[in-house]
């Protein structure tokens, strides 16, 4: 019961943090758990929309790709090619 209540708040906070930057689309995604580790390799699928997720308990500063082919991958937010992404969608 304390994991969903954990989940939801993330979820909200994410929402929130999406509705404020006016960036991506996190009704469009359904996330069951959060990022607990990022990689530092880029992907090579065609990228299509992007989340922010903040830290909080377990999970960590991530921007959350989605490619298109419906995979999501965590990166860390600050990472050049990261960052170039994001401005570019």
């Amino acid at each position: 019961m304390t994991t969903c209540g954990i989940v939801t708040k993330s979820l909200l906070l994410l929402a929130v943090v999406v509705a404020l930057t006016g960036r991506g689309s996190a009704a469009d995604w359904t996330v069951s758990e959060c990022c607990t580790r990022v990689s530092t390799q880029q992907i090579t699928e065609t990228i299509v929309d992007y989340m922010v997720q903040q830290r909080n308990n377990h999970c960590v500063n991530a921007i959350i790709f989605q490619t298109e082919s419906g995979g999501l991958y965590c990166f860390k937010h600050d990472e050049p090619w990261v960052m170039r992404k994001v401005r570019q969608l």
